[in-house]
């Protein structure tokens, strides 16, 4: 625009120089429908350091780093001092005014080298805040996808992760693991075959590759091939045959991405790096498999480290960094938007940072998680919903529920297909929509399914067809993700056409409908589990060693599904509303009240609100506080979740439910007093056994049985002064 402005300015009392412009502009435009008029424009652009391309031959020829394969944004070589500098100075100004507290790096997998870049922002936003080099860090924060045996790099300058990790861990209380054989074979009934976890993620970062970020492989594989060429081995490789290696171990790679550095390669790198490799060796189809040892030596920089070599150490480190950024982005694309669309026996499992292969997660595994994190990142981020999330948290927390009554669903969904067959339309001779996305779809009515459709009541048609637009456009998004039936690069028109008005038909409230008469009977007990898991969900979210990030409208019920879905505009005059009124909950009877009905969310606002202003009165003892494992006993033991933090004088003690359908019945849905619990108690460390606790949200008088804990509310958070 600058350059613009100064041209005109230079051209405005030129009035010869502006007709010859003029001309020149015309001339260089051509005449539409006159090829050869359009030789001088096209001779300027060949001139050019870039070359105009269709948008499709981005997948295999662009040269640059991009975000995944949006071509808009090109990557930054922020490893660069002086790119750093140029890319924050607002950031560092903001924080040297006292605006900015903390920042969030998200996609740190997508640098070349994350561990100096912290480092180097540590330095910097210490200095900005008036900090001695060696004095209190500033708060930062990353979005990083572990996997289940992969731990957060504990040399890294950061207070830990945005809360992915965490997530998945609670979530998995409320997965009944006892549920995957019959979920399984439910799931494999209703599509007729399923393909296993791990080869969904395979497929899905081949296809990836090859469809949306070959081009970057394309610009990797010639970069090994270089090195090749320069090399003392003995015995050659080929582009196409390191292109394929490469391709083959990214497909097997166990983790987002390793962090080979300035300093080498840690244990852990050379655990995954082998594993890959290995996996990669097994799978190929090459007769002569010796291009896997080359791979192998340039990205563990043992090529580097032979004195035979006659490659630079840098060189060789430099290119295992680069590969590094490539497997991030194909993990992300092949797992997160490709296998969670396509592997649907449980989908509350597929969400960002979660292995649908683990079914659920135990106490003792959940326990011991919440005391790492306290030793080690006790400040890290405690999150169940973020813009990135598959599904909202509370939806999440009722298809988790479904590994509790696999019985009944899997009966119920075979029912709902013949109901629902007459409502389809044939695509290519064949009823869409196909099994795998029918089975997806009546998942995600289960967790969207909206509270104020609870009960008995008939069904508000425009509030229903609200609701089926939100369900199409999800659908939609769900089959283009799955790249199966269509995409986001080529849709397949009937296809959607065909599933939007199968939605549609499904949901339609104008007249009888068995479909939704059946569905809304089935989902009254699905609903009520739910709410229970999201209460304890959310109790243990704010109670945890870790900071809490409420995603806003998560304050009531979140039963949103993905982005777009779950950005819509926030009714916050709603919540201010509301708010005032639980705020006046004071009485054993308020609270019963609140829980009575529990469908308008404010049950949940109300144990945030006492949570949140209890965290504000003692911040020491969620922040620095430790965590103990409180073992419980008697015969619903299992079912119990329990833990306390301390510190100083003051003693927090938590117990929730988990797995709650055998606690509870149709007459009864939450799991209450002596009829739930039985003897049921929590035992606790010798010197808290004696002595009474304060309930939290009624100031009754507690002990540590679990029918006096669980009286009013299923879920509990007492005090010890």
């Amino acid at each position: 625009c600058r350059l613009k402005e100064r041209l005109a300015a230079a051209v405005a009392g030129q009035p010869v120089l502006a007709r010859h412009l003029q001309a020149v502009l015309e001339r260089l435009n051509g005449t539409p429908g006159d090829g050869p008029s359009f030789a001088g424009v096209h001779r300027l652009l060949e001139a050019q350091p870039y070359r105009l391309a269709f948008w499709r031959v981005a997948a295999e020829e662009i040269n640059y780093r991009r975000f995944f394969q949006i071509n808009e944004l090109a990557g930054v070589r922020i490893e660069v001092p002086a790119v750093f500098d140029a890319v924050h100075s607002l950031v560092l100004r903001l924080i040297a005014e006292g605006r900015i507290h903390g920042l969030r790096i998200d996609h740190v997998d997508g640098l070349f080298d994350p561990r100096q870049y912290l480092e180097r922002l540590q330095q910097s936003a210490r200095s900005a805040a008036g900090r001695r080099p060696d004095g209190e860090p500033f708060y930062v924060i990353v979005e990083k996808i572990l996997a289940a045996h992969e731990r957060l790099r504990e040399d890294w300058a950061v207070a830990g992760t945005t809360g992915y990790d965490f997530l998945n861990r609670v979530n998995g209380l409320f997965v009944d693991g006892a549920g995957e054989r019959p979920m399984s074979r439910a799931y494999g009934r209703f599509i007729g075959s399923v393909t296993e976890f791990e080869e969904a993620a395979y497929e899905g970062r081949r296809q990836v590759m090859d469809l949306e970020l070959a081009s970057e492989l394309r610009v990797l594989a010639n970069e090994f091939n270089r090195l090749a060429e320069m090399s003392w081995l003995t015995r050659d490789h080929t582009l196409v045959g390191l292109r394929q290696a490469l391709r083959e171990v990214v497909s097997c790679f166990p983790v987002y991405r390793t962090y080979v550095d300035g300093r080498g390669i840690v244990a852990e790198d050379r655990r995954d790096l082998d594993w890959a490799l290995s996996q990669a060796r097994r799978r190929s189809r090459r007769a002569d498999k010796s291009i896997f040892d080359f791979v192998h030596d340039v990205l563990t920089t043992d090529l580097a480290a032979d004195r035979r070599s006659s490659y630079r150490r840098g060189e060789v480190r430099r290119l295992a960094m680069k590969f590094q950024q490539y497997t991030g982005p194909v993990t992300a694309k092949g797992i997160e938007d490709t296998a969670f669309y396509r592997f649907n026996r449980l989908v509350s499992l597929n969400e960002v940072g979660g292995e649908p292969a683990r079914f659920g997660t135990t106490v003792a595994a959940f326990h011991h998680a919440m005391q790492e994190r306290a030793r080690l990142w006790p400040h890290a981020m405690l999150t169940t919903a973020t813009h990135d999330t598959k599904r909202g948290e509370d939806a999440r927390t009722r298809i988790d529920a479904l590994s509790e009554m696999t019985g009944p669903w899997e009966r119920r969904v075979r029912r709902w297909r013949t109901l629902a067959r007459r409502r389809k339309i044939a695509v290519g001779g064949v009823p869409a929509p196909y099994a795998n996305d029918e089975y997806l779809l009546y998942q995600t009515l289960v967790g969207a399914w909206p509270a104020e459709f609870h009960g008995d009541a008939p069904l508000d048609t425009n509030a229903l067809d609200i609701f089926s637009e939100r369900i199409v456009a999800y659908m939609t998004k769900a089959v283009r993700e799955a790249k199966v039936h269509s995409s986001w690069i080529d849709p397949d028109e009937a296809y959607e056409a065909a599933l939007a008005t199968f939605v549609n038909r499904l949901l339609d409230g104008r007249r009888r409908n068995p479909f939704l008469e059946d569905f809304r009977a089935f989902h009254r007990r699905v609903a009520e589990l739910g709410a229970v898991n999201s209460l304890a969900q959310a109790i243990i979210k704010l109670t945890a060693p870790g900071v809490p990030d409420l995603y806003q409208g998560t304050e009531l019920w979140d039963f949103s599904l993905v982005d777009p879905d779950n950005r819509r505009p926030v009714d916050f005059a709603l919540r201010r509303r509301l708010l005032g009124e639980v705020s006046r909950a004071t009485t054993t009877d308020d609270v019963s009240g609140l829980l009575r009905t529990w469908p308008d969310g404010r049950i949940k606002l109300f144990i945030l609100w006492r949570l949140l202003s209890l965290r504000r009165i003692h911040p020491a003892l969620f922040l620095d506080g430790g965590y103990e494992a409180v073992a419980t006993a008697g015969g619903k033991a299992d079912h119990l979740l329990a833990f306390v933090r301390r510190w100083g004088a003051t003693t927090l003690l938590v117990a929730v439910p988990r797995l709650a359908g055998p606690l509870t019945d149709a007459g009864r849905p939450f799991p209450l007093g002596a009829a739930a619990w039985g003897d049921t108690a929590l035992v606790l460390p010798e010197d808290l056994a004696s002595g009474s606790w304060t309930d939290l949200f009624t100031g009754a008088r507690l002990t540590a049985r679990a029918a006096d804990l669980l009286s009013v509310l299923p879920v509990a958070v007492a005090l010890r002064t």
